[in-house]
């Protein structure tokens, strides 16, 4: 077992180091065209990544709706665990890590 968790493991890390500097944010980002590097830590991390959050708050959200309805706070509670997530993973455009915090009208 703890073979195979290294052999998972190791090749994560690597990935994740070597795309973080393509992973941050720009100030002018939103007005260039992504980088082969952007689009590709966008394509192998971080839409991923925002699909296995989409699932995990959709999931947690299910758990939650029973304390959410009495206080008429299912629709933050949605917007914040499912929503936000699936927003940034699939109406994002490609590469532009930052685009639904300055641009909001490209995410909807």
């Amino acid at each position: 077992m703890s073979q195979w968790k290294n052999a998972i493991l190791i090749p994560a890390l690597i990935l994740v180091v070597g795309a973080a500097p393509a992973l941050a944010l720009d100030q002018d980002q939103i007005t260039r065209e992504p980088t082969g590097d952007e689009i590709l830590a966008d394509g192998l991390i971080a839409r991923p990544l925002g699909l296995i959050a989409t699932v995990i708050g959709a999931a947690a959200f299910v758990v939650i709706l029973p304390f959410t309805i009495p206080s008429k706070s299912t629709d933050r509670a949605a917007a914040t665990l499912v929503a936000e997530p699936a927003r940034y993973t699939f109406k994002r455009p490609i590469g532009q890590f930052d685009s639904c915090l300055t641009l909001p009208e490209s995410c909807k």
